[in-house]
């Protein structure tokens, strides 16, 4: 727990301080009517700034005490990829067209990331577990179909129609799963909700109890024999 608490605060510092300069910038800009690129650098800087805070909390939210940990720490790496690129981007002024498609892209993929990750918070009954499982195919899929279309300046329009309709859908499931976790919570009294995150942690929490029993019994052994 003090691990995630110690992730926490750089990203809560960075957040309050992005979102205050930012106010503080832009009004000074509005007042003395002046907009020049350093300006703008500033702005884009703070907006990214705030936006990988809130992506990393987002990330923090769904780590488990023990474990790989591999979809909260895949997403705190791609979030912090996708902030350097765009700060090396923005204020290296860079040029490259291939350099702008890599960063799409791992922002992209930082995005479907924490947004599955987020999903997996919710507490959803047995028989809606499959909604998630499917949900998560789907948004990955859309991410690196977004990625390919980037990456080849794919212009055909069924491939457009395609996106439209995956990002309804994808629209749909961020929608569908909390409702779902709503249901499921009216109605478990007989049902025990399951959630990827909760189940990760109660197996965490057990190996941890069974740990400490073992080290209790070899405790009272020693206690035991100490004293004969």
């Amino acid at each position: 727990m003090n691990r995630s608490s110690n992730l926490k605060t750089p990203f809560l510092y960075g957040l309050i301080g992005s979102v205050l300069l930012g106010a503080v910038l832009g009004i000074i800009a509005v007042l003395r009517n002046t907009w020049h690129w350093f300006e703008v650098q500033v702005m884009l800087t703070t907006v990214i700034v705030a936006v990988s805070s809130l992506c990393g909390l987002a990330c923090d939210s769904f780590r488990t005490p023990k474990g790989m940990n591999l979809m909260p720490k895949a997403g705190l790496a791609f979030v912090g990829m996708a902030a350097a690129l765009l700060l090396t981007g923005v204020w290296g002024e860079v040029d490259s067209e291939e350099y702008w498609k890599a960063t799409i892209c791992v922002c992209i993929i930082a995005v479907a990331i924490v947004h599955v990750g987020l999903l997996s918070i919710a507490k959803l009954a047995s028989r809606f577990q499959w909604v998630y499982l499917v949900g998560s195919q789907i948004i990955f899929g859309f991410a690196l179909l977004l990625c390919a279309t980037v990456i080849g300046q794919i212009e055909s329009s069924e491939v457009w129609r395609l996106i439209a309709a995956l990002s309804i859908v994808v629209a749909a499931i961020s929608l569908v799963i909390p409702i779902l976790h709503r249901i499921s919570r009216m109605g478990s009294r007989g049902d025990t909700l399951q959630s990827p995150v909760v189940d990760r942690n109660l197996a965490s929490i057990d190996d941890e109890i069974g740990r400490l029993q073992i080290r209790i019994a070899e405790l009272q052994r020693l206690k035991e024999t100490m004293t004969s």
